[in-house]
């Protein structure tokens, strides 16, 4: 996965640069989530999630276009992570 190739929908760079989330912090979570979900409504898409620090966790929702290509769809702080880690 070292030459992977992040491509972004208009709205996950809306929301990217809105939430001021680092392109480093997301190839890194992708490259080693703490937590791999499948989207409860569409099967193409998947859920990279990791702790960004000691109060956050960050997802990432996309779908691999091929083997070295993910295009993100939303990129967010998820504070329901909480729950589920207790």
């Amino acid at each position: 996965m070292n030459g992977i190739k992040i491509k972004l929908t208009n709205h996950a760079k809306i929301k990217i640069r809105e939430r001021n989330i680092s392109s480093d912090i997301i190839k890194d979570i992708i490259k080693n989530p703490e937590l791999i979900e499948n989207d409860k409504f569409d099967d193409s898409l998947i859920h990279f999630i990791s702790k960004i620090d000691n109060n956050h966790y960050l997802r990432i929702i996309g779908r691999w276009e091929d083997k070295n290509c993910f295009l993100i769809v939303s990129c967010f702080l998820d504070r329901r992570i909480k729950k589920y880690k207790r």
